[in-house]
């Protein structure tokens, strides 16, 4: 078979919750990229592009966030004792079988995130299979990469895993150097609120939670100037968001403020964020500057705890001390505290109550917004955790699993009262204050 059309489906999400914070599918975007310098004629269907066509009174935050069109459905029998909703989220399955008849592939690629977004990923193999046609299925991303048995349990003609330098059936080389990838094509998106974009791939540090370093064996960076070229380019198709999907943005610092005096350069007035978290030892008061004359908002950093005993288990990322320094030097920068968000991580392996709420109440005391970043077991990580099914490993569902739904419930409501205080400017009390 003579292959010419390709094409790419970012699939449905099946979860408890899910929102579009600042989320696209980048890796099939450098694909069509790839694949377009190959001359084959690329698709995309993107089942969580909430601008899309179908959909109608869209709304979003004043960042470019929102909420995905949804509907509940049946739970797995897996997730049955789980007491809360179970939703999918995207475009209908009748508009996703539409647009698979009208192009009409030869090769169809899907991606996958999380470990227990894979329901969609079935999803898209019935629906083809319902057209009566016969399209080479690969499956790639995050979820294969992770548990490759498990997604070829699923039937795709074959599965690629992050690493993965070859398409054999499509005769296309990815590139080890992250230097050679291509810029993230967004020619598919007829509206963007925002644009997803990254400098570099992997991260120096080995938490022990984290997947990143299976994914990537070391940090790769790209070229400071192809990173400004790339959002220059988007900027003048009217496009001024920008997302952050940099798992060490920071790294090393003289590269980042070369990246921050290099957009303003440009003349390029753009808003940018970091939701996968700014390391807090790095932000000095030089890369506090820098973001704000960059227009970095609603900055992000990962703390994880003020806990000793647990940060000297997680390596010592960086320490409450560290942390501290880096909220002075963005308040001395201009920055409002009340704008500056914290990770914390709620539910690790031996991380009892008791510690999530002390974290809690010392982040908030110094006046700055919590985000609770709750724990869910990733295969392949140190901190891995035996489960019948991908599906338990959803945060939702993974504390209801080890009988935590309840101790959770509370951290997440004491998160949210230590929040709404800082909004009001009322200052942040003992524990008692909130029972």
């Amino acid at each position: 078979m003579s292959i010419k059309k390709v094409l790419l489906i970012n699939p449905p999400i099946y979860d408890f919750a899910a929102y579009d914070f600042w989320m696209k599918p980048l890796g099939l975007l450098y694909l069509s990229n790839i694949l377009k310098k190959k001359n084959y004629s690329v698709s995309l269907i993107d089942a969580t592009y909430r601008q899309d066509p179908f959909f109608s009174n869209v709304k979003s935050d004043d960042s470019g966030r929102g909420k995905f069109y949804s509907k509940e459905v049946e739970k797995p029998p897996v997730l049955r004792n789980i007491p809360r909703k179970y939703k999918r989220y995207g475009l209908p399955r009748n508009v996703i079988r539409e647009r698979i008849k009208d192009f009409s592939p030869d090769v169809v690629l899907v991606t996958c995130t999380m470990t227990y977004w894979y329901p969609g990923v079935i999803e898209v193999k019935e629906i083809i299979n319902s057209l009566g046609e016969k399209p080479t299925l690969l499956l790639g991303g995050i979820y294969p990469t992770l548990l490759s048995e498990h997604a070829k349990s699923i039937g795709y003609d074959r599965i690629y895993c992050i690493g993965d330098n070859w398409i054999d059936e499509l005769d296309i080389t990815i590139p080890e150097d992250f230097d050679l990838f291509p810029p993230p094509d967004y020619s598919h998106y007829d509206t963007l609120e925002y644009a997803a974009i990254t400098t570099s791939l992997g991260c120096p540090f080995r938490c022990p939670y984290c997947a990143t370093p299976q994914l990537y064996r070391e940090k790769k960076d790209k070229e400071i100037h192809q990173v400004i070229q790339e959002i220059e380019f988007l900027y003048k198709k009217g496009i001024h968001r920008f997302a952050f999907y940099d798992d060490a943005l920071l790294i090393p610092e003289d590269r980042f403020i070369e990246f921050c005096y290099g957009l303003k350069e440009k003349g390029i007035s753009a808003t940018f964020y970091t939701p996968n978290g700014l390391h807090s030892r790095f932000l000095s008061k030089k890369v506090a500057e820098a973001m704000m004359d960059a227009g970095f908002r609603e900055p992000r950093l990962s703390l994880e705890t003020t806990d000793e005993t647990l940060q000297k288990k997680l390596e010592f990322k960086t320490t409450y001390e560290e942390f501290l320094k880096a909220v002075d030097n963005l308040a001395d920068a201009g920055y409002s505290k009340s704008h500056i968000y914290v990770y914390l991580l709620a539910g690790l392996p031996e991380q009892d109550q008791g510690s999530i709420i002390k974290s809690i109440l010392d982040v908030g005391t110094i006046g700055v917004k919590i985000s609770l970043a709750e724990f869910s077991p990733i295969p392949k990580t140190p901190m891995e955790q035996s489960v019948p099914d991908p599906l338990l490993t959803n945060n939702s569902a993974y504390y209801h699993y080890r009988g935590l739904d309840k101790e959770m419930e509370f951290v997440k409501h004491l998160t949210l009262c230590v929040n709404k205080r800082i909004d009001l400017n009322i200052p942040v009390g003992k524990l008692s204050d909130y029972l």
